[in-house]
């Protein structure tokens, strides 16, 4: 009975953060600039516990709806040329170093020339709070991937809202807690409609806003001079650069050093900053190895401690107070 007991706690604590015997595997993400960034801190992560393995596949295209997932497919199915993504492969052994390799290729290829543990899926950061975006192509985009891949798991990752003066969210009409609000129920109806788990990135995003004692602020002056830029403290989602403004083809003076005055500063509020890839890191890996994330002892070269493990907090409380699909 004693041992019946034990058995039934270990089974529930497991339930709350993943599977805890695993401990080698193969990550296939089907998504965009959202889940990419997950090959930025994920590796370095795993690689700080040898008992560990992981080989971390992600085929990207710049803000990929499902709906373009499910036309990519059908594009290579005619045409192998055609629906190529850009595929990055983070290859993590117990307690050697990290391999990085990028290419271009396609879903099939990729869905049928080896088996993986686990397939992710998400929806575009514009779309996210919209339901009846979702369908048909998320069922269309399961069927293939479980037609390929009939062993793996298909977990969602659960995207994040933007920052609070991003000028979409004035054309959504919505703020950042609605928005936030919104995608966290269209990603719930998705996982109870297929019984998944989810990855609950945008809560740990959403507890580091609560949380933090800096509240992000936009600035009142945006009238910067290079090389200065505006501060992004306060939120893991947002940052600014000073770049060349985009042009076709190549440019005349490219390897030459930049000229400040051919410098624009371009503001992002949408995508995580390397803040946010820790973030999202400590998330992922706490779901993927049933580890508590603030067992994670490693942080990017630079921030610190204190900053780190407030970031951990954010991803243990978000991962182990997720009700998952039953």
């Amino acid at each position: 009975m004693k041992n019946k007991l034990i058995l039934a706690v270990s089974l529930l604590v497991a339930g709350l953060v993943g599977t805890v015997s695993a401990k080698d595997l193969k990550v296939l993400m089907i998504g965009n600039s959202f889940s990419v960034c997950v090959g930025n801190c994920l590796p370095s992560i795993v690689q700080t516990f040898p008992e560990h393995s992981l080989e971390l596949t992600s085929a990207m295209i710049g803000g990929c709806p499902l709906e373009k997932h499910v036309n990519n497919i059908k594009a290579a199915e005619k045409n192998p040329e055609k629906g190529k993504y850009s595929i990055s492969v983070w290859t993590v052994g117990k307690g050697s170093p990290i391999q990085h390799k990028n290419y271009k290729g396609n879903l099939i290829d990729l869905l049928k020339k080896q088996p993986y543990d686990i397939v992710t899926i998400q929806q575009a950061s514009r779309l996210s709070w919209q339901w009846e975006s979702y369908e048909p192509f998320a069922g269309e985009l399961i069927a293939f991937i479980r037609q390929c891949q009939p062993e793996a798991e298909i977990v969602i990752q659960q995207t994040w809202s933007y920052r609070a003066d991003a000028a979409s969210l004035k054309r959504f009409k919505v703020d950042q807690t609605g928005m936030y609000e919104h995608l966290r129920d269209a990603y719930r109806q998705l996982a109870e409609k297929y019984k998944f788990r989810v990855i609950p990135t945008g809560d740990a995003v959403q507890l580091f806003r609560k949380y933090t004692p800096v509240k992000y602020q936009a600035p009142a002056d945006t009238n910067f001079e290079y090389p200065n830029v505006p501060s992004r403290e306060g939120d893991v989602v947002g940052s600014a650069k000073w770049a060349k403004p985009k042009t076709k083809g190549k440019a005349k003076d490219e390897g030459k050093k930049n000229d400040p005055a051919e410098l624009k500063l371009r503001v992002d509020t949408h995508h995580l900053n390397p803040d946010g890839h820790y973030l999202q890191a400590c998330v992922w890996f706490s779901f993927l190895y049933g580890e508590p994330a603030d067992k994670i002892t490693w942080a990017p070269e630079g921030m610190a401690p204190e900053f780190a493990a407030l970031l951990r907090k954010c991803a243990k409380e978000a991962v182990e107070s997720y009700t998952q699909v039953k």
